[in-house]
C-alpha cells in the first residue's frame, strides 16, 4: 500500500535512506544526498510503501510549474531487507501514474553517477540519460521518461 508519508514516518524514512544509500559512501567519497535530506521539510512530497512489517520504502515526488508540468522523483529508496519484493517497481509505477494524473509529459530524476545499479534499473524502466554534470557537489546523471509515447 502506498500512502502519503506522515510525521511519524520520518524516523523510518531516515533509517531507510541510511540503509539504502550508505553502501555508496565509499564510491562517492561522502554520504549521498538522500542521506542528508531534510525529510521533515520534504514531508508534503513524500510517499511511503507499507509492507507486511511496516514502511519498507519511500519516494519523493515534486511537480514543477511548467506547462505541461513535469514530475521529479527525488529519491526512491527501499530498505535493503525488503529489496527484491517489487517495492521499488511499485513505487516507480506509482510515480508514473501520479505524473499522468497531473498531465505531466515527462517523469524525471537524477542519480549519482556512481550508482550504476540504480541507473541500470531506471534504463530498464524506460528512462533515458539526458545530461551528466556536477550539481550540488555531486556527479549526477539526469534521466527522464517520455510519458507521451
Amino acid at each position: 500500500m502506498i500512502r502519503p508519508a506522515r510525521e511519524e514516518d520520518l524516523p523510518r524514512i531516515a533509517e531507510i535512506a541510511e540503509a539504502a544509500f550508505s553502501r555508496y559512501i565509499p564510491r562517492i567519497g561522502r554520504p549521498p544526498a538522500p542521506m542528508l535530506a531534510d525529510h521533515a521539510a520534504e514531508l508534503p512530497h513524500l510517499w511511503v510503501c507499507e509492507g507486511t512489517s511496516g514502511v519498507a520504502g519511500y519516494i519523493g515526488l515534486f511537480a514543477d510549474d511548467g506547462a505541461p508540468p513535469r514530475l521529479q522523483i527525488e529519491p526512491v529508496a527501499v530498505d535493503p531487507a525488503a529489496q527484491g519484493q517489487g517495492i521499488g517497481r511499485h513505487l516507480m509505477a506509482f510515480a508514473e501514474a501520479r505524473a499522468r494524473e497531473i498531465g505531466a509529459e515527462k517523469l524525471w530524476l537524477f542519480a549519482n553517477a556512481a550508482m550504476e545499479e540504480s541507473r541500470a534499473v531506471y534504463a530498464r524502466l524506460g528512462f533515458i540519460e539526458r545530461d551528466r554534470r556536477m550539481d550540488g557537489g555531486y556527479d549526477r546523471v539526469f534521466l527522464d521518461k517520455d510519458l507521451t509515447a
